[in-house]
């Protein structure tokens, strides 16, 4: 069964705390294999246990794989006679990354600096300081460091003495991940970025969900599971604001922005959280997939595709094919959310009436590709 970042974590811990010297499993710099001392002269940990404690966590979880990931990566800043900018760690989304870092620094290739910078999708800063200078430490290092990707997003991490803090590059703008520590929004500078609070292990991106988040690939919705969503990130998230304006925006159309409207919005909701939970559920009982049938339980019911909402008429298969799918999942979670869904999936939703089946497809939409 695959390990939380948290539990990996806990797993380099009981290896390591009395460990002197670290094999290296990532490149550092332009050196492939490297010992690294763990420890101070008074035998404490120093910065690099930490360090190699967020990469084995990041990879030993599955989250990423090794062949991405570069430590002590080195880039130019200013003129050539500036010293360079250092990443503690870089995460490209190309495993021929390390070739075309050979190639810039050994030959000075401005088409493999170039290619680099278009390929970085997460700067990563290490620190042992207890978090006693954490605005310092984004304002002068880490944000510098997300300005040497030229993707539209890019990740930042900061991981101070176990402590995490998780930030973006988008569309030149440099804020939180989570968008609720934001104070002003897309217009928040350092100190509007509540850099006092910190984020959960659990809301770390996995190498999928970046890749998403970047470059926007086609989806097959039908075949996802729970760990291919996107976590909502706070309560005033623009995702979550936004997609409930959405669902009003629809009730109004159709005349349902009155009791019945609302009632349809909550069984729906529960809909989508019992999903997750049942293939959440499903997932922890399986060590790998045995077969394909197995595979195909985990596989979230909670979705609509452009073909089902782009329907002519109710009779149309593609609409049916969704209208099918959502009932199976409401009389399935019925049987455990006695209080909020109906013994008959008919008491409260007409599945006959197109009015209530755009305020269904348009929450399945709205949520569909987040966890909330």
């Amino acid at each position: 069964m695959t390990k939380t970042f948290s539990q990996v974590k806990l797993d380099f811990d009981r290896k390591y705390t009395t460990a002197i010297e670290f094999d290296n499993f990532l490149p550092e710099h332009l050196t492939i294999t490297k010992k690294t001392t763990l420890k101070k002269k008074n035998g404490s940990n120093n910065e690099q246990y930490y360090k190699w404690q967020f990469f084995y966590s990041l990879v030993y979880s599955g989250m990423y794989s090794k062949d991405y990931i570069g430590t002590e990566a080195y880039f130019p800043k200013g003129n050539k006679n500036s010293a360079p900018i250092k990443f503690d760690g870089a995460i490209f989304d190309d495993t021929n990354w390390f070739e075309h870092y050979k190639e810039y620094h050994n030959n000075k290739s401005q088409a493999s600096l170039d290619w680099l910078r278009n390929h970085i999708i997460a700067v990563i800063e290490i620190k042992k300081e207890n978090s006693k200078d954490v605005e310092t430490v984004w304002n002068q290092q880490l944000k510098p460091a997300l300005k040497e990707s030229e993707n539209d997003f890019c990740l930042g991490v900061l991981y101070d003495t176990e402590r995490l803090y998780l930030f973006k590059k988008q569309e030149g703008k440099f804020l939180r991940l989570n968008e609720g520590y934001n104070t002003k929004k897309e217009a928040s500078q350092t100190k509007d970025l509540q850099l006092h609070l910190t984020d959960s292990y659990n809301t770390i991106p996995t190498y999928e969900q970046l890749y998403q988040k970047i470059y926007h690939p086609k989806i097959d919705r039908s075949k996802r599971t729970i760990d291919h969503l996107e976590i909502i990130s706070g309560v005033y998230s623009t995702q979550l604001t936004d997609g409930i304006s959405a669902i009003l925006r629809t009730m109004d159309k159709v005349s349902l922005k009155n009791q019945r409207g609302y009632e349809i919005l909550i069984q729906i909701i529960a809909l989508k959280i019992y999903d997750e939970k049942r293939s959440a559920k499903i997932s922890s009982f399986l060590d790998w997939y045995k077969s394909d049938s197995e595979k195909e339980r985990l596989d979230l019911l909670f979705f609509v595709t452009d073909r089902e909402r782009n329907y002519v008429d109710l009779s149309d298969d593609e609409i049916q094919s969704f209208i099918n799918r959502m009932r199976e999942l409401y009389n399935e979670a019925s049987q455990e959310y006695q209080f909020i869904l109906k013994r008959v999936d008919t008491e409260t939703i007409n599945w006959q009436r197109e009015e209530h089946i755009k305020i269904i497809a348009e929450i399945v939409q709205q949520f569909q590709d987040y966890s909330l």
